[in-house]
């Protein structure tokens, strides 16, 4: 009986979540995607092993990148950052349910640029007023949001390399680890105004949130 209520309320709220979530790929550049949730029901009369604690049911997520692509299961269809987008739109819809502490984002810029890489920085930075949102990126519309901006860099020394992770504590830090982002071989003072200003524009958008979370 009760895998039967949870049955009812699933098939209920895929149909909500398929279209919050393709709402929120289409945000994120993923114009033509399509996203369905499949729930296979397993038979009690072939199987008396088929109710767990979550239910008679299997849920797998399904995917279709492209226009005429077959709905696959999403770790087949996606790559490195298609998946960090769907999961970044899953993780956006079940902020308010999910009880996941940290959450790694790893190519999540991969495909995007321009406004479609902004509006992922600001979706980063709302997941991180309910959850410890790590993000590792190359463009600058991202790292401007970071509520605390570490700057990875190699080097070489003794023919051997090594990495080095180091917090950025002050604007001009960021503002010149932004301009390297945007610039080429030669950071000019246009770039260094440019990474100014999105770093600005960035914080607008941080404090606002401090202030409504407050």
């Amino acid at each position: 009986k009760l895998a039967e209520e949870l049955s009812r309320e699933r098939h209920k709220k895929a149909k909500n979540l398929d279209r919050e979530i393709i709402n929120e790929l289409r945000q994120l550049g993923m114009n033509k995607a399509i996203f369905e949730t499949r729930i296979i029901s397993l038979s009690l009369d072939e199987d008396n092993n088929a109710c767990t604690e979550k239910g008679t049911e299997k849920v797998e997520f399904l995917l279709s990148v492209n226009p005429g692509q077959e709905l696959r299961s999403l770790t087949k269809v996606a790559s490195g950052g298609e998946l960090s987008r769907i999961m970044l739109a899953l993780k956006t819809v079940l902020t308010s349910t999910d009880s996941v502490e940290i959450l790694i984002f790893d190519e999540v810029d991969s495909g995007i640029s321009g406004g479609i890489a902004e509006i992922v920085g600001k979706k980063l930075l709302k997941l991180g007023e309910r959850h410890q949102a790590l993000c590792v990126t190359h463009l600058p519309q991202i790292a401007a949001f970071a509520e605390h901006h570490y700057l990875v860099s190699k080097q070489m020394k003794d023919n051997q390399t090594f990495t080095n992770i180091n917090l950025l504590n002050t604007e001009s830090e960021r503002v010149n680890a932004l301009a390297d982002l945007l610039g080429g071989q030669q950071i000019t003072e246009n770039t260094m105004e440019l990474a100014s200003e999105m770093l600005q524009s960035s914080k607008k958008s941080y404090d606002y949130r401090k202030i409504r979370t407050t």
